[in-house]
């Protein structure tokens, strides 16, 4: 039965009813948008036409404020914008996020006076993209005691080169995000982390560090870390020290694998391990040994994310004869696979070696180059604790086909398999079809098939 609810008459005053909201919800609805959309915004009511001198979340995005796609505002035009809209609201209004998106202005120290005066704001949260070079923060943003949480990218032909204070400064940050940024020297990065007594969160994306060995990363109070696109060389030849003994999640996304050594890791629950070169020498002693080591170091977490190519040296670490780890501990697994012929057994493997398992998540890329043929075997994870399959980006291939079939004829406690189908699938009702005439293991699985997901939804952390 479908159910439609009819809407009330209108009444006069209904419009209104936004307006009438209290002042600090109209707030949290405003922190979703542009600065620039907020102060249009003021010409919907009388009640808002100064409202937006008390928001507290300020944002400045150079590319996207104009209202008009054929009208380009000038930089001039951009900082004029800026600057009124700082001068025009009271010092007393505390900044609680404050995010820019621009040019340096590195001529006429622009951007370091903005972010003066949202220093003296106490501002909490600070987020800062601009093209241009930016080489020392302004003191006035490192003594500021409000801070909370840094980010800060630079996009330009070159890396832009940033210099971190160690002795002083900082002394509420909780998150740190540095995009395209180059150091000059490596310790610095470590006695910085090192002396931040309240830092939980490190991102560390497309950063490099000029003429290192080794990048030590060491604290009591960090709980995330992620190193995306990081800046050693290809070939792996340099080494990461972690040693974070309240470290709950890490993701590490690279070209290869440096030489891990890991240091009091008894709180790591979630990890995501992205490596893209699929063609290395994956024979060589010194890969398998670095492989093996960083497993043995996962094998205690709860939740696993794993790309194509780190499945493709667990399928060598076997064949080389390898002991494969127990992922006790493990209750979700997410894997991005190809459609080779070892995917499969490397499949299975993890499979057999994570027996609690309870979410299973898998990301097809490519199309069919080997054909999959999977035996009916009993998998203890299947037959007692898997409860949920997600398969996304399907294309209704013959090897998806044969791992539906695997999953659904042993999965014994199946509750949910959902598939999110590939752009531009046009026999989905034929795929359909084929799927729900598969014999099934549980009586209660539900079977579900939603719309496409963004092609760059699984690099995602």
């Amino acid at each position: 039965m479908v159910v439609c609810l009819e809407s009330p008459k209108c009444r006069e005053d209904d419009g209104d009813r936004l307006c009438s909201l209290p002042e600090p919800v109209i707030h949290q609805i405003f922190s979703f948008m542009e600065t620039i959309d907020v102060v249009r915004a003021s010409a919907v009511s009388r009640k808002w036409r100064y409202l937006w001198l008390s928001v507290p979340y300020l944002s400045f995005d150079m590319s996207t404020i104009s209202s008009n796609p054929q009208e380009i505002w000038s930089h001039e035009k951009f900082k004029d914008f800026v600057n009124w809209v700082l001068l025009s609201q009271s010092g007393s209004v505390s900044i609680q996020r404050f995010r820019l998106y621009c040019l340096s202005y590195a001529n006429d120290y622009t951007v370091y006076r903005w972010v003066c005066a949202v220093a003296r704001r106490n501002v909490q949260v600070f987020d800062l993209t601009v093209y241009g070079e930016v080489t020392e923060l302004p003191h006035c943003l490192v003594t500021c005691e409000s801070l909370e949480a840094l980010k800060l990218a630079c996009w330009q032909l070159r890396m832009c080169v940033l210099k971190l204070p160690f002795s002083v400064g900082f002394s509420r940050l909780k998150s740190l995000d540095l995009h395209n940024v180059e150091f000059l020297d490596h310790n610095l990065l470590h006695k910085f982390v090192s002396s931040r007594r309240l830092l939980e969160k490190l991102i560390l994306k497309s950063c490099s560090f000029r003429d290192f060995k080794i990048l030590d990363i060491s604290s009591t109070s960090l709980k995330s870390l992620t190193l995306d696109d990081f800046g050693g060389d290809e070939s792996g030849n340099y080494k990461v020290k972690i040693a974070c003994p309240n470290l709950v999640s890490f993701n590490f996304l690279a070209s290869w694998a440096p030489d891990f050594a890991f240091e009091d890791l008894d709180s790591l629950q979630n990890a995501f391990i992205f490596f893209d070169i699929i063609d290395r020498d994956e024979r060589d002693n010194e890969s398998c040994h670095i492989l093996s080591k960083l497993l043995n170091e996962l094998c205690e977490v709860k939740a696993l994310k794993l790309s194509t190519a780190f499945l493709r040296f667990h399928f060598v670490l076997e064949e080389r004869g390898f002991i494969p780890n127990s992922f006790n501990y493990l209750k979700s697994l997410v894997l991005s696979v190809s459609m080779a012929d070892w995917v499969v057994p490397s499949i299975i493997s993890l499979l057999n070696c994570s027996p609690n398992l309870e979410a299973l998540t898998i990301y097809f890329e490519g199309e069919d180059c080997d054909d999959w043929k999977i035996s009916n075997k009993s998998i203890f994870c299947l037959t007692c604790h898997l409860k949920t399959v997600e398969l996304i980006h399907v294309a209704g291939d013959e090897n998806e086909l044969e791992l539906v079939r695997f999953l659904l004829k042993n999965g014994h406690v199946l509750k949910k398999l959902s598939f999110s189908w590939m752009e531009d699938v046009e026999n989905r009702k034929e795929i359909i079809s084929r799927i729900m005439k598969l014999p099934r293991s549980s009586s209660n699985v539900a079977l579900e098939f939603l719309e496409p997901k963004p092609h760059d939804d699984f690099l995602k952390y």
